[in-house]
C-alpha cells in the first residue's frame, strides 16, 4: 500500500476505482495504520527538533482545547466537526479537477494548505517561522493519505479516515481528561 500511495505522491492523478465493500475496508484500515505511524514518526521527529532549538511548545492550541472544553465537546470537535468540515473544504474539491490536467496541482495545493492551517495550532512562532514545515509536517503527511484516499474511495472515506486518525490520536487524551488524569 505504501508503495501505490508513493507512487500516487510522485505522479497524482484521480483514479476513482469500483472497489467491493471488503476491498474499500481492507484499503482503509491499511491507510489507518500508515497514516498514524507517519503521525506519529513525524510528531517524534518535531518534538525532538523543537526541543533542540529551545521552541516554547507550552501554547499549543490543541492543549488549550483540553483545557476549554468537555471530553464530549473534544470528542465532537477533533472526530466528527473538524473530519467533515477540513475534508469538505480541503479534498471535496479535488473532484472538480478529476478530468483536468491541473489535478496534479490542485492535489499538492491541497495538502499544503491543509499543513499551513494547522501553524494555527501554534502561537508562538516568532523568531521561528523556518520551523513551519516540521511543525505542520503530520498535517501534511496525513493530508496526502487523505487526498490518496479520497481519489481512490471517495469522499466519505476520508472523513472517515481523517475522524478515525484524529480518535485514535487524541482519543487517549480525551480518556485521560474523563478520567482527570494530568498529562503535563
Amino acid at each position: 500500500m505504501l508503495k501505490e500511495v508513493w507512487s500516487f505522491v510522485k505522479n497524482p492523478v484521480y483514479a476513482h476505482e469500483d472497489y467491493t465493500a471488503s476491498e474499500k475496508r481492507n484499503i482503509f484500515f491499511k491507510l489507518v495504520v500508515i497514516a498514524i505511524c507517519f503521525s506519529v514518526g513525524l510528531g517524534i521527529l518535531m518534538q525532538g527538533i523543537i526541543t533542540l532549538v529551545d521552541f516554547d511548545f507550552d501554547n499549543h492550541a490543541v492543549l488549550e482545547m483540553f483545557d476549554s472544553y468537555s471530553p464530549v465537546m473534544l470528542f465532537f470537535l477533533a472526530v466528527i466537526m473538524a473530519p467533515v468540515l477540513e475534508e469538505l473544504v480541503f479534498r471535496a474539491p479535488l473532484g472538480l479537477f478529476k478530468n483536468s490536467k491541473f489535478f496534479k496541482y490542485a492535489f499538492y495545493m491541497s495538502v499544503l494548505l491543509f499543513g499551513l492551517i494547522h501553524i494555527g495550532n501554534f502561537q508562538n512562532i516568532d523568531g521561528y517561522y523556518w520551523l513551519i514545515p516540521i511543525l505542520v509536517a503530520p498535517q501534511i503527511s496525513a493530508g496526502v493519505f487523505l487526498g490518496f484516499i479520497r481519489t481512490k474511495l471517495g469522499l466519505v472515506w476520508s472523513i472517515l479516515l481523517h475522524a478515525m486518525h484524529n480518535f485514535i490520536l487524541l482519543g487517549p487524551f480525551i480518556f485521560m481528561k474523563i478520567l482527570d488524569i494530568p498529562f503535563e
